[in-house]
């Protein structure tokens, strides 16, 4: 980039495939270079093919490591297939000037630690302080401000301030998981309060979730809802998993799977293994309303989607 800006400095320049982590250095130097329009992140939301560009993960989600049968998405995206959103989303609407600041946390294993890593994703974290069964286990938060310094804390604990480096937005902490709030806070170079986030971890008590995009659709629409492990209050709890099996009355259902990169069931049954704590089903109506219940063998769930 600022090779080109010296070799044509009367072109506009955008980057159309940034990395995710090189996002805020490129953002901050545009600031300043009013021929650099901006850039776009590789990529917004992950999709089919590709397999395994970006993959970082767990051998509990993905035992192989081939990229052969049963890997099926890039797993670079922002977003993952389903929608959700991951810790880099929080990270580049930070880097963009979006958001004040964000949190993102390493998910925990409960088998095997994680394989490959390329360019294409910066980080598996995860937005989430769920981790349910991981409790005084070491876990890692990155904390994501264009502060000056940045301070996380835990149930209002000061755990560590850190400055943040120079050219990122992007800090590190180590901790141990606690169940409760965690808080993160960034300031400015005097020491004020420029703004702060938190997440919290579930309750106890567990339930399966159905939450659809929409309570109504449109009789040529699609139907997308979510099944997730939740406590009372919906926060997912991203360590629960399960094996979910839906049934469709008043619709057909056009697909149903998570965001795991590595899938051997696919998208068109209508059973489907949760990706940390959820999976998403797609549906075509064909009445004027909607049904759909899931069930794991021991939780279930009901919900309508009215059709207009």
């Amino acid at each position: 980039c600022k090779r080109d800006i010296k070799l044509y400095p009367k072109r506009v320049i955008v980057g159309s495939e940034v990395f995710c982590e090189d996002v805020y250095a490129y953002a901050r130097y545009s600031e300043n270079h009013p021929a650099i329009l901006g850039s776009f992140v590789w990529t917004g939301i992950d999709y089919l093919g590709e397999v395994a560009l970006g993959a970082i993960e767990y051998r509990e989600y993905a035992p192989t490591f081939d990229k052969g049968v049963g890997w099926l998405t890039s797993s670079c995206g922002s977003l993952d297939i389903t929608g959700t959103p991951t810790a880099e989303m929080a990270y580049l609407r930070v880097a963009y000037g979006i958001s004040p600041i964000g949190i993102g946390v390493v998910p925990l294993p409960s088998g095997d630690k994680s394989h490959s890593r390329s360019a294409w994703r910066m980080t598996p974290a995860k937005q989430s302080w769920a981790w349910e069964g991981c409790e005084g286990r070491k876990i890692t938060v990155e904390v994501y401000s264009r502060g000056a310094t940045a301070a996380l804390y835990l149930n209002g604990a000061l755990l560590a301030k850190k400055r943040v480096k120079r050219g990122d937005c992007r800090t590190i902490f180590k901790t141990r998981y606690e169940p409760g709030t965690l808080e993160a806070v960034s300031y400015d170079a005097a020491g004020n309060e420029i703004a702060r986030t938190s997440l919290v971890s579930a309750e106890k008590d567990t339930k399966l979730t159905l939450v659809p995009e929409k309570t109504q659709i449109s009789a040529d629409g699609l139907c997308y809802v979510r099944a997730m492990y939740t406590d009372a209050k919906g926060t997912v709890k991203v360590t629960r998993r399960g094996d979910i099996t839906i049934k469709v009355e008043g619709g057909q259902l056009m697909g149903f799977g998570s965001g795991c990169p590595y899938n051997k069931r696919g998208f068109l049954t209508d059973v489907s293994d949760t990706y940390y704590g959820e999976t998403l089903a797609v549906i075509k109506p064909a009445s004027d309303a909607v049904s759909i219940e899931v069930s794991d063998g021991t939780y279930s769930a009901k919900t309508v989607v009215k059709v207009v």
